[in-house]
C-alpha cells in the first residue's frame, strides 16, 4: 500500500489536498508517526489510522505545523476594529456580539480579536469569540495563553506591554483577556459542525480554504454562508478572495482587510453547477495556514511552461509551489526572487503574475498588485482569479465601471468552466 492511500485518507477527513503542503511533507509525518509506534510498512500504519482516530488527529497535528502571530496582517483586525466602533457600537445592540474564528491555531488570531474588542471598551459579557480548531495540540497550547517571542512580530509591541505579563523567557496573557474566548475542537467539514450553533456577527476563516480543492473550498463557504449571520462580516485570507465574490457579499471599504459583508447592491450572477471536464488537472499551489498564501488548494491554477518537457514543468510546478509556501510564511523578497527566475525561464507565466500580484495585495502595493493581475488576464483572459481580484481593486479605488466590468468578465469565465477554475 502507497503513501497515496494515507494522502486519501487525510482528505476524505479533513479535506487536505496533499499537493497544499507537498507529498514530502505528508510522507515524512508518516514516517515521524511510525517511528513513535516502531511500526516499518505504511500499509500496517494506514491500517491504525483507519481504526484509532487519536492517531489520525495526531498525524493531522504532524503534517498541518501552524504559522501565526499576534496582529498578522494587521489590516484585516483595523477593519474589525473600526466595524465595532462605527457600525455594532452605535446600534446599542441587546444581544450578544457573536465572533468565530476557524482555524484558531494556537489562539494568537482569537486572542487578538479579543484585545481588539477591549480596546473598543466593549464588555466581556457583550461579546463572545468561539475558537475552533481540529488540531488537538494547538488548542491546548492555545488553552494556556503562553507564548515565545516568535508570536509576537512587527515594531508595535505596545499591546504586549498592555496585555501580557513576562514570564521567564515567555509571555502571559492576562486573564481578562483568556476569558473571552471558548476554545474547542471541531471539523468544518463534518456534518453536524453547524448543528445547534447560533448564528455569527463576523467570522475569520482565514487561509483555510487553500489546503481544499475547488469543491470542498464551495463546501466549506456553503456552511460559512449558513453560519453567518444576515449583513455580518466575513474575512478571508489574501488568495482567497475570488470564491466569494460571485456570492451575496460585498468587499468592504477597508483596502486590503479582504473582508466582506453580506448583501450585495448589484444582481448576483447565477452560479452554474459544476460539470465533469477531460481538462489535466491544474497543479495545486499553497499558499499558506496561519495560514497563508497557503493555506487550491487554493487558488487552483494553470502552469504553462514554454518548450519545457515534462520533467523540467513538473520542476517548475514544484518551485512555484515552494514561492507560494513563503509567501504564506511573510517571507515575500524570497518569494519574489524565486517568481522572477521562473518569469526569466519563461515557466508558469501566468501563475506566476498571479502570485506576485498577491503579494503586492498584502504588502500594500495596489499598483503593483494590479498591474501583476493585468499581466494575468493578458495572458489567460479566463483567469478568474485575477478577474475577481481586479474587480475588488477597481472597486476600492471607486472606479465602479471597471470594476463591474471585470466582474462580468469573472461570472463568463466561472459559467465557460462550470467552476471558477482557469481554463487551458
Amino acid at each position: 500500500m502507497t503513501l497515496r492511500a494515507v494522502e486519501q485518507l487525510l482528505k476524505e477527513n479533513m479535506g487536505l489536498h496533499s499537493s497544499t503542503v507537498g507529498s514530502s511533507t505528508v510522507e515524512r509525518a508518516v514516517e515521524r508517526r511510525m517511528r513513535v509506534h516502531g511500526i516499518t510498512a505504511v500499509s500496517e500504519y494506514r491500517e491504525m489510522l483507519s481504526h484509532s482516530e487519536d492517531e489520525l488527529n495526531a498525524l493531522i497535528d504532524t503534517v498541518v505545523v501552524p504559522e501565526t502571530w499576534f496582529y498578522r496582517d494587521r489590516i484585516p483586525f483595523s477593519a474589525f476594529t473600526d466595524w465595532i466602533r462605527n457600525t455594532w457600537a452605535p446600534r446599542k445592540p441587546r444581544t450578544t456580539l457573536r465572533i468565530l474564528s476557524i482555524p484558531c491555531s494556537t489562539g494568537e488570531e482569537p486572542y487578538t480579536l479579543a484585545m481588539c474588542l477591549s480596546d473598543c471598551g466593549v464588555p466581556a459579557n457583550a461579546a463572545r469569540i468561539d475558537a475552533i480548531d481540529i488540531s488537538n495540540v494547538s488548542l491546548e497550547k492555545a488553552r494556556t495563553g503562553e507564548y515565545g517571542s516568535n508570536s509576537f512580530r512587527g515594531d508595535n509591541l505596545l499591546y504586549r506591554d498592555k496585555y501580557f505579563e513576562p514570564i521567564d523567557a515567555r509571555f502571559r496573557l492576562k486573564p481578562e483577556i483568556r476569558q473571552r474566548v471558548h476554545f474547542a475542537r471541531g471539523n468544518i467539514l463534518e456534518p453536524t459542525f453547524t448543528e445547534n450553533r447560533n448564528s455569527y456577527d463576523v467570522i475569520f476563516c482565514r487561509n483555510l480554504l487553500i489546503y481544499f480543492d475547488r469543491p470542498t473550498q464551495h463546501r466549506v463557504v456553503d456552511r460559512l454562508e449558513t453560519l453567518l449571520a444576515p449583513e455580518g462580516l466575513l474575512f478571508l485570507g489574501h488568495s482567497e478572495t475570488s470564491l466569494i465574490l460571485q456570492r451575496e457579499f460585498t468587499p468592504l471599504k477597508h483596502p486590503r482587510c479582504f473582508g466582506f459583508s453580506r448583501g450585495r447592491t448589484h444582481r448576483r450572477p447565477t452560479r452554474p453547477a459544476a460539470r465533469q471536464t477531460n481538462r489535466r488537472p491544474a497543479p495545486q499551489h499553497a499558499a499558506p495556514r496561519e495560514h497563508k498564501f497557503k493555506a487550491t488548494p487554493a487558488p487552483v491554477l494553470q502552469s504553462r511552461s514554454i518548450g519545457a518537457n515534462a520533467a523540467a514543468t513538473q520542476g517548475h510546478a514544484e518551485r512555484l509551489q515552494r514561492a507560494f509556501r513563503l509567501a504564506d510564511q511573510g517571507q515575500f523578497d524570497e518569494a519574489i526572487q524565486l517568481c522572477e527566475k521562473l518569469v526569466a525561464e519563461q515557466a508558469c507565466q501566468a501563475d506566476v503574475f498571479y502570485l506576485l500580484g498577491l503579494i503586492g495585495e498584502a504588502t500594500g502595493d495596489m499598483q503593483k498588485a494590479e498591474q501583476m493581475f493585468r499581466k494575468v488576464v493578458y495572458l489567460d483572459p479566463q483567469h478568474y482569479q485575477a478577474l475577481t481580484h481586479l474587480s475588488a481593486i477597481c472597486d476600492q479605488k471607486g472606479d465602479s465601471q471597471n470594476a463591474q466590468r471585470f466582474r462580468t468578465r469573472a461570472a463568463r469565465a466561472h459559467q465557460r468552466t462550470g467552476t471558477g477554475e482557469t481554463s487551458q
